[in-house]
Formats: structure tokens, sequence, C-alpha cells
């Protein structure tokens, strides 16, 4: 691989190296074509063509190297030639410099020592022999040892480079083996791994495929490589785990449907008692409901009654009030008539006095002779005034004491009357306080009776609600039933050799 690497890096060198001594060698041959220097055009010309062959066929053996590196110092040389009397020599020794570092491109230390050589044998020949060839004023071999100490710098520089490179190279090419082995390492790891997995896979493969089928019994016994082992393990224990689940599933499914019909068969009971109760409560309701309707009549009359027999409690009370007025007026009656009775006495006293002046004044008239006969006429009709007065009050007397009689009695039978009406009036408010606390109790009553008619319509309510529950549950029973049924079907695909009597086989609900 080292020598792969580095014999890729020296093609590409020879071809960059060879490409520049032929474009050096054209330039060369024209510019010796063109000053007559025909000699130097066609060393040029020969120089280059093992160059080129080389390029050309990618050689980069030691001897192409080698040539290259005695090729591109020669040819920097005419060029040295061809500048000399021209005042560029001095500039074409740039050239070797240039030249010499060129040829690093074919990472060969060896290379830059051959061309260092040829180099400095040039400059010590030409310095001796021609040294117009080498500078403009003559030799100087002070300046040759300049120059020789500049390029043996450049050379060290250059043969670090190269053996760095040489080095790189092989490093690379070290890691790029290190890294072949560990590609070979962990191909060998992957194909024992897949070996491995193929082997895992079948396992599992086989044991699903059983497990699809409803196999919950079987195991794999054959252990599995590594640390695949341990899948077949919790595999094992799981498929052990759901066999115990599908069977506990199952019982489950069994006591659900169990439950589900009993549940139904409680609901419908349920439903049918809660019809009957409902039918109850709407009896009871409509009951309820007749029985309000007599209360709040009854309640109405009674409010009637009580108004009826408050205004004759408030009759009576005028009445006897009336009545005690005038047993009042009659007892002033009587007492006036007493006081009558006095002043007919009065006058029948005046009238006797009367009399008895009259008589006197007779007697006087007649004891006056002609002289009292007017007087003795007035005094006749004044007796007979007072006779007549006394008739009178004698007969008003009478009368008096008559009326007086007649209203002792009238008295008498008034406090009769005013006694009775007050016992009545006393009744009156006794009856009409029970009846006030009859009709209050009967409201007492009506708003117990309407309680309890809106307490009879929420039950009845409930109870609607109670039977559409009721309803639904038996409707949900029966649903669960069926979500058990299909649950125990999916259960019974699994073959349980050991728990198979353990799934009892449900029966379908009618």
């Amino acid at each position: 691989m080292i020598v792969d690497e580095m014999h890729a890096l020296r093609q590409t060198g020879i071809r960059v190296v060879g490409t520049l001594a032929c474009v050096v060698s054209a330039i060369l041959v024209i510019w010796g074509l063109a000053t007559g220097a025909l000699l130097v055009a066609l060393a040029a010309a020969l120089l280059v063509v093992p160059a080129a062959s080389f390029a050309l066929s990618r050689r980069a053996d030691p001897v192409a190297r080698l040539t290259m590196a005695v090729t591109c110092p020669l040819l920097a040389a005419l060029l040295l030639a061809m500048a000399s009397g021209t005042g560029w020599i001095l500039d074409m020794h740039m050239t070797f410099f240039t030249l010499l570092a060129v040829l690093t491109a074919l990472a060969d230390w060896r290379v830059i020592i051959v061309s260092t050589v040829v180099i400095a044998l040039h400059h010590l020949a030409l310095n001796f022999l021609a040294p117009a060839l080498v500078f403009d004023n003559g030799a100087d071999l002070l300046r040759v040892l300049f120059h020789a100490l500049v390029v043996l710098v450049e050379a060290g520089v250059l043969i670090v480079l190269c053996r760095q490179f040489e080095a790189l190279v092989r490093n690379l090419g070290e890691v790029r083996r290190a890294e072949a082995a560990l590609a070979a390492e962990r191909s060998a790891e992957r194909e024992l791994l897949n070996r491995e997995q193929q082997t895992v896979l079948s396992g599992l493969s086989e044991r699903l495929r059983k497990l699809a089928a409803g196999d919950l019994a079987s195991r794999l016994d054959t252990p599995f490589p590594g640390e695949y082992d341990r899948a077949r393990a919790l595999l094992n224990q799981s498929c052990a785990e759901l066999d115990q689940l599908v069977g506990a599933v199952a019982q489950t499914a069994d006591q659900v449907a169990t439950g589900a019909q009993e549940l139904r068969e409680a609901s419908s009971d349920l439903a049918g008692k809660t019809e009957q109760q409902t039918a109850a409560i709407e009896s009871a309701l409509r009951t309820a409901s007749e029985l309000l309707r007599e209360i709040e009549a009854q309640s109405g009359l009674w409010a009637a009654t009580r108004t009826v027999a408050l205004d004759a409690k408030t009759d009576a009370d005028r009445g006897a009030e009336e009545i005690a007025a005038a047993a009042e007026a009659i007892t002033r009656i009587e007492a006036s008539s007493a006081e009558i009775g006095e002043m007919i006495g009065f006058i029948d006293t005046i009238a006797f006095q009367t009399n008895l002046l009259a008589l006197n004044a007779g007697v006087e008239a007649a004891r006056a002779g002609e002289a009292g006969k007017g007087f003795a006429v007035v005094a006749g009709e004044v007796r007979e005034l007072a006779q007549r007065s006394a008739q009178s009050a004698t007969a008003i007397k009478a009368l008096v004491a008559t009326s007086k009689d007649e209203v002792a009695i009238g008295v008498a039978r008034v406090q009769q009357l005013v006694t009775l009406l007050a016992s009545l009036v006393a009744r009156f408010s006794d009856i009409a306080g029970q009846v006030d606390t009859i009709a209050q109790g009967s409201e007492g009553s009506l708003e117990a009776i309407r309680r309890i008619n809106a307490a009879m319509g929420l039950l009845d309510r409930g109870m609607q609600q109670n039977a559409a529950m009721a309803e639904q549950t038996s409707a949900a029973s029966v649903e669960l039933l069926r979500s058990a049924e299909d649950l125990s079907d999916q259960v019974s695909r699994f073959r349980q050799p050991d728990s198979a009597a353990a799934i009892p086989q449900l029966s379908r609900a009618a």
C-alpha cells in the first residue's frame, strides 16, 4: 500500500516535472533558433526527449527520477548560457533554485542531492573553464561559493521536505493498512454478527410465527449466542406471562359475562319494579291532585264562612252597642218621667195655691162690692183655670205614672235583651275565632298538600328517570355481555394446554 501511494505520488511528480521540462526546452529551442544558437537548441531538444518520454509513460522508477534530476539543472544551465551577454545572466540563476524546488514533486531526497551536485559541478567547472557563461564580470569563486551555500540550504530544506513527504506517505500507508485491518476485522465481526442475527432472527421468527398462530406453550430452548440469549429468556418469560394473562383474561371475561348477565336481569327486574312504582306514584299523584283541588275548594268555603262570621260578629257588636244606647235612652226617659211627675206635683201645688188665691180674691171682691165685680170675674176665671190645671195635672200624673210603669217594664226587657245579645255576641266571637282557626289550619293543610303534591311530582319524574336509567343499564349490560363474549372468542384462539380447562365457554345471552 505504501509503495502504491508513493508510486502514484511520484508518477504525478514525473508528469509535472516532465511538462515543465518540455516548456523550458521549447523556450530554449525557439530562443536558440531565433538567435542562431543551434547547438543550444539541439541540446535542449535532446535533453527533453527522455523527460517527455517518462512524463508520457508515467514512468517513475529511480532511473527516470535521477534522469529528471540531471535534466532540470542542465536545462537551467542552457538558459544561463543563452542569457550571457544580455544582462539577464545573473537573473537566470533563479531558474536553478526554481527547478530544484520543482524536483520535490518527485518525493525523493536522492533526486535533490543529485540535482544539487550537478548544479555545484556546473558552477565550479564553468567558473574556471567558461566564466562568461556564469557571471558577467568573469570568474568569481566567492560568488560561486555563495551560490553553492544558497543551493545547499535550499537542498537541505527540500531534502527535509522530501523525507517528511516519505514519512507522511508511510504514515498514511500505515493508517490505511490499519484501517484496512480494522475494516477486515469489522467485516469479520459483521459477518459473525450477521450469522448470530440470522440465528436469532430465525429462532425469533419461528417463535413469533407460533405465537401469531396462538401457541403460547412452546418455548425457545436453543440458547442464542452472546447477549441475544437474554432476549430469548425475556421472550420465553413474556410468553409465559402472556399465557397467564390470557388465562386470567379468559376467566375475567367469564366473570364479566356472568356479572353482565346478572346485571341485565337485575336491571330488567328494576325496570319492571320501577314501572310499577311509577304507576303507583302516578295514581297517588292523581289522588293528591284531586285531594288538593277538594281542599282548595273547602279552603275557599272556609274563607267565605270566616268572612261571613266576622261580618256577623261585627253586626252583632254594632247591634249590641245600639241596644245599649237604647237602654240608656229608656233609662233616661224613666228618669225624665220621674222629673215630669215631680213637675206635675209642683204644677198641682201651684194650681191649688192659685185656686186658694182665686177664692181669696173672690172673697175680697165680694167685700169690695161693686168696685170688686170685675176683679171677682177675673178671680172666678182664675179659679176655673186653676181647677182645670189641677184636673189636667191629675190626668197627666196618671198618664206619667202609667208611662213610668211601661217604661220600667221596657227597661227590664231591654236589659234582658242586652244580656241575650251580649251572650250571642260572645258566642259569635267564639264561632268567628274557631272559624278563623279552622281557616288558618285549612290553609296550612292546603300548603302541606301542595308540598306533598310537588314532592309526588318530583318523585314521579325521578322514578321516570330511574326507569330510563334502568333501561340504559340493561342495554349497557347487554353490550357488556356481548363484549365479554367477543373477548372470550378472541382469547379462545390461543392454545393453552395447561390452562385450557380454565377457559370456560360463555353461554350466549338470549
